[in-house]
């Protein structure tokens, strides 16, 4: 048992032979990470940092990662660290002195980039039940859908797509998941290797580091039409003249034209989708890889004037022309059939009634 322990830990030859570019860029590198591979001085002191967040990375390495497989590194970045568990050397005592806790952390939001085999390998191997995931692969596929007036991507997207996608990073800074796939190539088992190579431990590093703001980038994708209505909701009295707004009780539950508005900003987005991507077999939409992509009309389309019917204008009298041209924006007014006792001076208000 021991002399099969020992040659695991012994060094491994790994070819890692790639463009001279890549490797300069990857030693070029400004990356700080914390090593854990014992227990003692720097787990605990890790584990309580990451107790502390409400929001983390999660990222993992090893060999066919799902239930037959093994993991080796479990990567987790915080908003200023980035935390590197050796699992092949901690073992499963890992997760019962804190991994565990942290990853079923239903307040500690995981960032993950397809969480699939993840969750599988970490429930079958180690019974931990991942929990609260914001998904960066599914988060991409309804984001672009979305853009793409509700049709979907024949594809999902890799982590460097999405990288290059939606943080606009450039193709010298995502090439460490080249360089992982082709280490990975070379010799299938290489994340068992002890100890890792220098640029591997470096490439882990750098595959959660991006996670958090890849986060941010796609929520505010997500919630663009959101933020757009919520403005047009802000405006759309305010700005109204006096004599079409009438009594503020007869704007109740009917659903604004603004809201409406969105079934022909969705058919409109589809029209250009339909024009910018090309079509499978199965009617879904063939996204090339980021570098190559065509910026689609639809990602700037919110609202078009001009494709958008106008509200029926109210003809005003020439006394309300006149009144309107002395004040730049007219105030909320109530109409003459609210009746004087809606709303009662303040000193009418009885106090019982609270």
């Amino acid at each position: 048992m021991r002399s099969k322990i020992w040659r695991s830990l012994m060094p491994c030859k790994v070819d890692l032979r790639i463009s001279h570019q890549m490797l300069t860029k990857l030693e070029d590198e400004d990356l700080d990470y914390v090593v854990i591979d014992q227990f003692h001085q720097k787990f605990s002191p890790a584990i309580f940092h990451i107790k502390q967040q409400s929001v983390i990375g999660v990222a993992v390495e090893g060999v066919d990662v799902c239930r037959f497989g093994k993991l080796c590194w479990i990567q987790i970045a915080t908003q200023d660290q980035i935390y590197l568990f050796d699992i092949f050397l901690l073992g499963a005592v890992a997760f019962k002195n804190g991994l565990k806790m942290v990853l079923e952390d239903s307040n500690i939001l995981k960032v993950i980039h397809d969480c699939r085999l993840l969750s599988d390998c970490l429930y079958h191997q180690y019974r931990v039940d991942l929990t609260n995931i914001f998904d960066t692969q599914v988060a991409d596929v309804l984001q672009f859908s979305s853009e793409a007036g509700g049709l979907l991507p024949s594809c999902v997207s890799t982590l460097e797509e999405c990288l290059v996608r939606h943080l606009y990073l450039p193709s010298t800074k995502v090439l460490f998941l080249q360089h992982n796939a082709h280490a990975v190539k070379v010799n299938p088992k290489v994340w068992t290797c002890r100890p890792l190579p220098p640029r591997l431990m470096q490439s882990a590093g750098l595959k959660v580091r991006y996670l958090l703001s890849l986060r941010s980038a796609l929520m505010d994708k997500l919630m663009l039409d959101f933020t757009t209505q919520v403005d047009n909701y802000l405006s759309m009295y305010r700005n109204m003249p006096s004599i079409t707004l009438g009594c503020a009780e007869n704007y109740s539950l009917e659903l604004p034209y603004e809201l409406k508005e969105l079934t022909i900003i969705q058919r409109l987005r589809r029209g250009d989708a339909l024009k910018n991507y090309r079509t499978d077999e199965n009617g879904l939409l063939v996204r090339p890889h980021p570098h190559f992509e065509k910026k689609p009309k639809a990602e700037g389309r919110v609202i078009n004037i001009d494709d958008i019917p106008e509200l029926e204008a109210t003809e005003a009298s020439s006394e309300d022309v006149l009144e309107m041209q002395n004040e730049e924006i007219p105030l909320l007014e109530p109409s003459p059939d609210c009746g004087e006792d809606l709303c009662p001076p303040l000193e009418k208000v009885s106090l019982s009634a609270f």
